[in-house]
């Protein structure tokens, strides 16, 4: 049997073996002055938690398409590695399949472009937030209210190596077996700054992580300086491609 036709569980095979570590996997660093640091096993806890979400609230399974309009984030993280734990298929708003999917995950559930077939979860992207707010609207699922009554663990089936994975308005699309099976070298810790849409920033951070390096992911229009990175102890900046 050839690679591109096995059965994984990919999201697991990432997490898995660095689920008992305490030591940094995620940091952010907002513009309102946030600093939220998530350690593999908190991640993975994040991650499992969303994805029993998505199995009780939206019933997922393989090649669900899934919208994903939020910029990169922890939480947008979290929610991607989470869809894919069930061999969904996330794609942008742009993006030519984005009116047939089973599920939009959005910071703005009541965009007009959202097509009333689609199933909404909405999430506020504050760390404290305990719901979305007030303005809701009157169909989409509240991910900050929800997601904490979930589980830690989640059990994955697995899925075809050939699911795709992501697939962009861009035209760039991969595999589940394309995105988690990237040989890439270590750099330590990773300073990645959020110049690129999260689908596009995806595929690097699976395969940063895969090889452990923890990532301080820094939203636009924070400054980085010598205190941030001594603090941080960065070993390397990520310039994405041209």
């Amino acid at each position: 049997m050839s690679s591109i036709q096995r059965q994984g569980t990919f999201t697991e095979e990432l997490l898995a073996p660095r689920r008992a570590s305490a030591s940094p996997w995620l940091t952010w660093h907002s513009r309102s002055g946030e600093r939220i640091e998530l350690s593999a096993r908190v991640f993975d806890n994040w991650v499992a938690k969303s994805a029993n979400l998505l199995s009780d609230l939206f019933d997922l399974d393989e090649g669900s398409t899934v919208v994903i309009d939020l910029a990169p984030h922890w939480k947008s993280l979290v929610l991607a590695l989470a869809s894919l734990h069930h061999g969904a298929t996330l794609v942008d708003a742009g993006h030519e399949n984005a009116a047939q999917a089973a599920l939009w995950i959005t910071a703005e559930p009541n965009d007009e472009h959202i097509p009333g077939s689609s199933e909404i979860l909405a999430v506020n992207p504050a760390a404290l937030a305990l719901s979305f707010g007030s303005d809701l609207g009157p169909v989409a699922e509240d991910f900050n209210a929800s997601v904490r009554s979930y589980g830690d663990q989640f059990y994955p089936s697995a899925v075809s190596s050939s699911t795709t994975a992501l697939a962009s308005s861009t035209g760039s699309a991969l595999t589940l077996n394309e995105l988690f099976g990237s040989s890439v070298e270590a750099q330590g810790t990773i300073l990645v700054r959020v110049q690129q849409p999260l689908l596009a920033l995806l595929p690097y951070l699976i395969g940063q992580w895969t090889v452990g390096d923890a990532v301080v992911l820094v939203e636009d229009g924070v400054e980085v300086t010598e205190r941030l990175r001594e603090g941080e102890r960065i070993n390397f900046d990520y310039e994405p491609a041209c």
